[in-house]
């Protein structure tokens, strides 16, 4: 609905409502036919409760893109984003009260919960729209036909965050996992302003898709700014990190230092290219989009199974630079429509990873 050149009327919206929440639903019941299998993987079946309780937000999730999709279309970034941070808030003040009283993993299951529902119920007040079930085939085979490459990358995008707690945790552990996690946590919170970017250039290309030179330059100058705002901030915490982990957390937690050089620059290398991945979003090439991320995640998975038991926890840092090689195809398809000169970022990109990497030696 973001990249329709025609604006959506509501009842669009109510079927593309319709439509999520069943497919959500589905992808529930299936998460939750899949614990035998975690239980048998983990040899543990603490996790089924937290985990089906959890399975009740996947449908939510998928409500509230409805509504923020508007907002986004309207290019309301700054509503969208008061919203999302309300919910954070609420979560992360909920969960922090539940773990000091000692609800151990119950404290973010709730707060991820309350959040989600609160940035249910805002966003539908926010943008006045009538939460109603409605299906109009032609609507939802429109939508289906753009949505489920796109749907399929993103979802497939997000199994890379499995690679962690599958392999490493087989490995090395429940602490090699929280090792890892934290790295990869300080690495994306700074990273955010991809999310961010990413979110706005699907609809701001999206004016754009017509006109090619002026579509190349917002890509262009949304590469360039993202590279010299996060790449500092990647440094900074490098240079940083061994006082504020220290100090803040801990000496024990300093293994995660280790890792953390490989995720910040695997992360500043992503800001190239997930903007490019956007634009392929815009132009029609969820397939692109699709094979990149499957590439990704298979190197990641099978240069972890290969590197983790050699060399522990740095290991998967290098699996992580490894699935870079698989953003290839995002430039040279992007290329064929738009091209993208690498001189204006590259000479920044090399400085900040030769500082990310000598900052840990």
């Amino acid at each position: 609905m973001i990249r329709r050149e025609i604006a959506p009327n509501v009842e669009l919206y109510q079927t593309a409502l319709t439509l999520i929440l069943a497919i959500s639903g589905c992808l529930a019941f299936l998460g939750a036919a899949l614990i035998p299998l975690l239980t048998r993987w983990y040899s543990s079946s603490e996790l089924v409760l937290p985990y089906l309780l959890l399975l009740t937000t996947v449908p939510i999730t998928g409500a509230i893109g409805v509504p923020m999709a508007g907002l986004e279309r309207k290019l309301d970034f700054a509503t969208a984003a008061t919203i999302e941070l309300g919910g954070q808030g609420i979560g992360t003040a909920l969960s922090s009260m539940l773990a000091w009283s000692g609800c151990g993993v119950w404290a973010p299951v709730w707060g991820q919960i309350t959040g989600q529902i609160y940035v249910l119920f805002r966003a539908f007040s926010v943008t006045q729209l009538t939460p109603r079930l409605l299906w109009h085939a032609r609507h939802a085979r429109e939508m289906l036909a753009f949505g489920i490459p796109l749907t399929a990358s993103l979802r497939t995008w997000q199994l890379r965050t499995l690679v962690n707690p599958l392999i490493v945790g087989r490995v090395a552990g429940p602490e090699g996992v929280a090792f890892v996690g934290l790295a990869l946590r300080v690495a994306e919170a700074l990273g955010a302003i991809r999310i961010a970017a990413g979110r706005i250039a699907n609809a701001a290309l999206a004016r754009l898709q017509t006109r090619r030179a002026e579509f190349r330059r917002a890509l262009q100058q949304g590469i360039l700014f993202q590279v010299i705002t996060l790449g500092p901030l990647l440094c900074a915490f490098s240079l940083s990190g061994p006082w504020i982990v220290a100090h803040l957390l801990g000496a024990r937690w300093a293994q995660s230092l280790n890792v953390f050089p490989f995720l910040a620059a695997g992360v500043l290398i992503n800001s190239v290219y997930n903007l490019q991945a956007s634009a392929l979003f815009v132009l029609g090439r969820q397939w692109t989009v699709m094979r990149s991320y499957v590439t990704h995640v298979l190197v990641l998975t099978i240069a972890a199974l290969v590197c983790v038991p050699r060399v522990g926890i740095v290991g998967y840092g290098w699996a992580e630079l490894l699935a870079c090689s698989a953003y290839l195809p995002l430039h040279t398809e992007i290329c064929c429509s738009a091209h993208i000169s690498y001189r204006a970022f590259a000479p920044w990109l090399a400085v900040f990873l030769l500082i990310i990497f000598a900052a840990s030696c």
